[in-house]
């Protein structure tokens, strides 16, 4: 589960070019696994609608990135490891509170931006969307802290910083 945590917050820039036909057929394999994985999960009712959302989406990934990896080898490796990643299906006390503590870095990042930009020319547009991050991340925060159903793209959202938000 840690692995999968891990390359869920995996933010490769790299791009997969000069790939062998084979290493291109593996990861291809590789992503069809993820994606029926997901799928098959999505169907599990008993994780409730939040679940069943977060893996029809990660399958959607999949499905994109392998289309992308049939077409050409360009594909950012971001996009593979966003791709590879199978939510868990339940989230540990302990992977709770290391989601918290990133969160809460995240979100020290924002309240600092916040403070760093008061009164700066282009202040107004830079506060507001380190704002807005703080609180999306203080009710990430707050609802895994609560054990309330939080969907990975929420998490994921909750995250960046507005130097990283297009």
């Amino acid at each position: 589960m840690l692995l999968a945590l891990s390359l869920l917050c995996l933010s490769s820039c790299a791009v997969s070019t000069g790939m062998s036909p084979q290493e291109r057929a593996n990861l291809i394999e590789e992503l069809q696994e993820a994606r029926q994985t997901d799928l098959k999960d999505a169907m599990d009712t008993a994780l409730g609608p939040v679940a069943a959302g977060d893996y029809m989406t990660q399958a959607g990934k999949a499905e994109t990135a392998i289309s992308d990896l049939s077409a050409h080898s360009n594909v950012p490796g971001s996009e593979i490891s966003d791709a590879l990643f199978v939510p868990p299906k339940h989230l540990s006390p302990e992977m709770r509170a290391q989601l918290v503590e990133r969160l809460e870095q995240a979100r020290a990042l924002d309240d600092e931006k916040w403070r760093n930009n008061l009164g700066s020319e282009d202040g107004n547009w830079v506060t507001l969307l380190c704002d807005i991050q703080s609180r999306r991340a203080t009710r990430v925060i707050k609802k895994l802290e609560t054990g309330e159903p939080v969907s990975w793209f929420d998490i994921n959202d909750a995250m960046g910083t507005p130097d990283e938000i297009p």
